[in-house]
């Protein structure tokens, strides 16, 4: 004899996937997800690549005050609109030769040097990258502030 369990489970069609209309509405889920979050993905990442371009500047500039002091020799930063180098003046060894990218730019050729007792010229170093600014400013003392406007 059969029981009626057995005979109900029959009468139950068994699936075995999705259906066509139910990924389509988990795709245009996920484009909705997406399409509403990449504006501030973006919007991190310039603002991230701009921080890690100023932090770079700033770190070899650093450099180069404490590298003038330890070598007894003058240093010159010397920038283009998209690169900047730092050579030995003495020598004329390039110890730093920094290409940006990205669309980072400087504002305009500009020279600093660093004496060996720790001064420096005062400079002031405009960074853009899509319309995002930094300021730099070499002070005198041979230190780096960094402004954001």
């Amino acid at each position: 004899m059969k029981s009626r369990q057995a005979g109900k489970r029959k009468n139950i069609p068994h699936r075995d996937g999705f259906s066509l209309v139910e990924v389509m509405m988990v795709i245009m889920l996920v484009g909705i997800l997406a399409g509403v979050a990449a504006p501030p993905m973006f919007n991190y990442l310039e603002s991230n690549r701009m921080k890690t371009r100023t932090d770079r500047m700033v770190a070899d500039l650093q450099y180069a005050r404490a590298v003038s002091i330890a070598s007894g020799q003058t240093l010159r930063f010397a920038s283009t609109t998209n690169s900047y180098t730092l050579t030995n003046t003495v020598t004329g060894e390039e110890l730093r030769n920094i290409q940006f990218n990205h669309g980072a730019e400087l504002a305009m050729n500009q020279a600093a040097d660093f004496f060996p007792w720790g001064m420096a010229t005062t400079t002031v170093f405009d960074l853009s990258l899509h319309g995002m600014e930094r300021t730099v400013t070499l002070l005198p003392t041979g230190m780096v502030e960094v402004d954001i406007p």
